[in-house]
């Protein structure tokens, strides 16, 4: 989902770009990210400066706690060699990470507060974030929250609330759980920022603004039918006790740090639904 409104903005690299069961362009690699001899190839093949980390199992948190062995390869294990042969090569490495690393008592979280994940795609995810501070000599962890926007590789919660109303259904949405909303955009545009001036550590990468779902979701309907948007709480979804509360992360390094800041949701939702 990242990768292909990425590419386009690295007009001044040289990008390889990889996929493991179906490719999104014709010039991709085939990589498998638990396979130490496929990455050791595509390392020896790129040499890369920069090596940027998109791979994930997300799916939805069911999902996870029902795959975990597959889930922690992924989101966790894969890390460790590609540390170590990011190390090798000299390169810079970015790999993307999640609110869902706090347990969500409190919100508001900066970059320094500790992890603490309650389910097993923040437990991965967490993983991969300490095998990454542990090996790697050059990286830069980037934390994100609910990316939306328009995407063609799948639907984000955007796409899937004017899918819905298109279709002239009821939309039932959480108001007990609360994240900052990340337009797609503005994200990938930060990450470019990061990406030139090689910003190591660990930067908390997302929206600005504290919303549920059901506040996102009024926010993008209010000009279109919000008459269709039933507030419900986490409770009555299966995935529900696998949410954590309030996982709203903390932009003030970001503000600081970047000439390129997060976007209020409100201006994102301008463009979005202008494009849309």
């Amino acid at each position: 989902m990242v990768g292909t409104c990425l590419i386009p903005l690295l007009k001044d690299y040289q990008v390889f770009t990889t996929y493991y069961s179906k490719k999104k362009h014709e010039n991709e690699i085939h990589l498998d990210v638990c396979s130490y001899e496929s990455l050791q190839n595509i390392f020896k093949l790129c040499i890369p400066d920069i090596v940027i980390n998109l791979t994930g199992i997300y799916n939805n948190l069911e999902f996870c706690e029902q795959n975990k062995e597959l889930v922690m390869n992924v989101n966790g294990n894969a890390l460790r060699s590609i540390s170590k042969l990011a190390n090798q090569f000299d390169s810079f490495l970015i790999t993307i990470s999640t609110d869902q690393v706090f347990d969500g008592s409190e919100g508001n979280y900066k970059e320094s507060d500790k992890i603490c994940p309650i389910n097993y795609y923040g437990k991965t995810k967490a993983e991969g974030e300490k095998i990454v501070q542990n090996i790697s000599k050059k990286y830069c962890i980037i934390r994100t929250s609910m990316l939306w926007g328009k995407n063609k590789t799948r639907n984000t919660f955007s796409e899937f609330i004017l899918d819905e109303v298109k279709n002239k259904n009821e939309l039932k949405l959480i108001t007990d759980q609360f994240t900052c909303p990340t337009y797609l955009e503005n994200f990938c545009k930060m990450f470019i920022e990061i990406i030139e001036r090689e910003i190591l550590g660990i930067i908390h990468l997302s929206g600005p603004d504290k919303l549920s779902r059901y506040e996102f979701g009024i926010k993008i309907l209010e000009s279109i039918d919000i008459k269709k948007i039933i507030a419900s709480k986490r409770n009555e979804f299966n995935f529900g006790k696998y949410m954590p509360k309030d996982t709203s992360l903390n932009t003030d390094k970001v503000r600081k740090l970047l000439k390129y800041n997060p976007e209020e949701v409100e201006i994102s939702i301008k463009k979005y639904l202008k494009k849309n």
